[in-house]
């Protein structure tokens, strides 16, 4: 869950970036102003930022998910181990 929603937050804000940035554009092309440029360039490399992170967070997940499944009968098939665990000592003396 903890994945999900980080990778949903995540593309939430890509869509929000992309938001601003699309809006920032159309200013531009409508004022001309260096300001509403380097609003665009800001939200513009925010945008790229996040979709960066959502990757990353998309991988981690993956990676978490195939570890999950190669553990998952992990402790079926290693019962045995438990009976056979202990500590031992023996002294051999020679005369």
């Amino acid at each position: 869950m903890i994945y999900g929603s980080l990778e949903l937050g995540l593309l939430g804000l890509v869509f929000y970036e992309n938001s601003k940035a699309e809006h920032a554009r159309e200013m531009y092309q409508d004022t001309e102003l260096a300001s509403w440029r380097d609003n665009y360039e800001f939200h513009s490399d925010l945008r790229r930022d996040f979709i960066w992170y959502t990757a990353g967070a998309w991988v981690v997940g993956l990676l978490d998910a195939y570890v999950d499944a190669y553990l998952f009968s992990f402790e079926a098939e290693n019962t045995g181990f438990d009976r056979d665990v202990g500590f031992s000592m023996r002294a051999v003396i020679n005369f």
